[in-house]
């Protein structure tokens, strides 16, 4: 039996004994450095079971009931809070006034803060930033926790470096 391969540089058949496998050699038409493969060998393949449709619907009911568990969770009355009081503004500014009784959404507003990013929105993602930096370190610590996260909530359309990028900008303009 023999290896089968076709050269990168001229793309011509060739074929090789078993043992030259994991070598360089030279192709006999152009004189080009091959690589040759090592031969597949069938002893090493893993025995697979069909798919269980029962397993697949249980495994996205579960991963659905996480999901709403987590937005729940997101949701919460801890993160939806008044503006953040405590202490006289840093840099001896004065704290910018919020209407009396306003309650910010955190996740939403962070959620809101990256889609805003993504489309290049940068006045409604400074204002959305300004809403979270009054709500004080709560905004913070949920930005943090959302980036220390492995596996975060995914926000519609956007990869998860970008998600990331976008929360330390997010963070940075926290404070």
């Amino acid at each position: 039996m023999s290896i089968e391969l076709h050269c990168p540089q001229c793309e011509k058949l060739i074929r090789a004994p078993d043992n030259a496998g994991g070598k360089h050699g030279k192709c006999p038409y152009c004189a080009a450095e091959i690589y040759i493969p090592v031969p597949f060998d069938d002893s090493e393949l893993l025995g697979l079971a069909p798919i269980d449709p029962e397993e697949e619907r249980r495994a996205e009911k579960d991963r659905q009931e996480a999901l709403r568990y987590a937005t729940a969770m997101d949701k919460d009355a801890d993160l939806k809070v008044a503006p953040d009081d405590s202490g006289p503004p840093r840099g001896g500014g004065r704290r910018p006034e919020s209407p009396p009784g306003e309650v910010v959404d955190i996740g939403d507003h962070v959620e809101r803060f990256v889609l805003a990013m993504r489309d290049s929105k940068l006045d409604d993602a400074d204002r959305i930033a300004g809403k979270l930096k009054r709500v004080g370190h709560r905004a913070r610590d949920y930005v943090e926790g959302l980036l220390l996260d492995p596996t975060p909530p995914p926000i519609k359309n956007v990869p998860k470096p970008l998600v990331q990028g976008f929360l330390k900008a997010l963070l940075e303009r926290l404070g």
